[in-house]
């Protein structure tokens, strides 16, 4: 019933406010037209700073102007005090909480201080966490970026990179801010060495220089790392992939390519291996390719004949192209039993890899003596596959169109 009591009386005075009735002070904030008209004994019992501006020694006589705060903002705030409450769900943006938050920590408005910093407690994520953090440290705000710093130390330490969420955010990182995150992960692992690469990516589009390792040295020329870790970003084409320990599950999407027309089979001894590029907008995991298995053999023994399924033997080898350097990053021999023949298998990597936004890739399929005259079917496939997130381009190192390709696509999924 006291509650009841309380917010009862509560909207009576904000009723009064916004009516400007018996008000006994004005704002005027931020250089906009409209005035703010409230009772100073009101603003004076929710914040030592207003009690001061109005009843200490330089009590202000005028109309005050505030400089440093939007007016939704100090509406909001002004809300607060004579309501108590303050719905956070209602706030159109991350920016206009933080300057909520400052808000309470300028005019020392204690309780509207606890309930900003138990919302950002419980609502910073993977893909908000460094836009929060950015802002609160141009704006200074300790208490928000000890909470943002503690939660991105979490995600880094299990295995996130945040690397797509930088590149698909809206809100660039400024390099104070990277310093900072940079400041407790100097140790070089490779869920960092993506984050950076992600910033070094957007940096490069915002001041318009061609991805190459002589923009990424521009770009890291400021930022407060060892050089040892500068040239391991700038040379790094691929990471390996330590699975995260939060959570959060990879969801392995097939990237599959359309079909459009057979073409001549590849054979075994005309030509011993296929290769085919890839590139990605994102920074994706790799697990496995997915290749066409082999045609039915038109002259079997009768064991043979017998038979539905073989056994498949390839070397897959897997390049990186950047600056005109190509690096094997993954060549294993893969032994595959039981394969149907005229379909598609899975060539599950040994172990995966997490591949670049910024660089294109070779995969290239070998095969040995013991296949020498057995034939692949190749098509004409899309030039791309994509999921709802991300999008994987494909082309043959062919010099006709015609000759097809083997590779239907590949097993994936975003690098958390």
């Amino acid at each position: 019933m006291d509650e009841e009591i309380m917010a009862d009386f509560s909207q009576r005075f904000n009723e009064m406010r916004l009516r400007s009735h018996l008000v006994d002070c004005t704002f005027k904030v931020n250089g906009g037209d409209k005035l703010y008209n409230c009772h100073k004994l009101i603003l004076a019992s929710a914040s030592p700073v207003f009690e001061a501006m109005f009843y200490g020694a330089l009590a202000e006589k005028q109309t005050v102007k505030i400089a440093d705060i939007r007016p939704c903002v100090f509406e909001r705030m002004l809300d607060f005090i004579y309501v108590g409450t303050v719905d956070f769900d209602a706030i159109a943006n991350i920016e206009d909480t933080l300057e909520l938050y400052y808000c309470a920590q300028k005019y020392m408005i204690d309780s509207l201080h606890k309930q900003c910093v138990n919302y950002f407690g419980n609502n910073i994520k993977p893909n908000n966490v460094l836009k929060i953090l950015d802002i609160a440290y141009s704006m200074n705000l300790e208490d928000i970026i000890f909470s943002c710093l503690c939660v991105l130390k979490h995600f880094l330490s299990s295995g996130m990179s945040l690397s797509n969420i930088i590149l698909e955010s809206s809100h660039h990182l400024s390099k104070s801010c990277v310093d900072l995150i940079l400041e407790d992960n100097y140790e070089v692992k490779d869920n960092i060495i993506c984050m950076i690469r992600a910033w070094c990516i957007t940096e490069c589009e915002q001041n318009r220089l061609e991805m190459c390792s002589d923009s990424l040295k521009t770009v890291l020329q400021d930022i407060e790392l060892p050089d040892k870790l500068k040239d391991t970003i700038v040379d790094c084409s691929f990471t390996s992939f330590q699975p995260i320990t939060t959570g959060d599950k990879y969801s392995w999407t097939p990237i599959q390519r359309i079909h459009y027309k057979a073409v001549r089979p590849l054979i075994i001894g005309d030509e011993m291996s296929f290769e085919a590029s890839l590139t990605c907008n994102r920074f994706i995991v790799l697990k496995s390719l997915s290749a066409n298995t082999r045609l039915t053999p038109q002259l079997l023994s009768l064991d043979l004949q017998r038979r539905d399924t073989y056994t498949e033997n390839v070397t897959v080898e897997i390049c990186s192209k950047f600056n005109n350097k190509v690096e094997t990053i993954y060549q294993e021999q893969h032994l595959i039993c039981d394969v149907p023949f005229n379909t598609s298998m899975e060539v599950k990597l040994e172990h995966q890899i997490v591949l670049f936004p910024d660089i294109a890739y070779l995969v290239r399929i070998k095969w040995g003596p013991e296949s020498l005259g057995y034939e692949y079917p190749r098509s004409i496939l899309s030039s791309y596959g994509k999921s709802k997130n991300f999008r994987v381009n494909f082309s043959e190192n062919i010099y006709l169109e015609t000759d097809g390709s083997i590779l239907n696509g590949i097993v994936c999924d975003l690098y958390k």
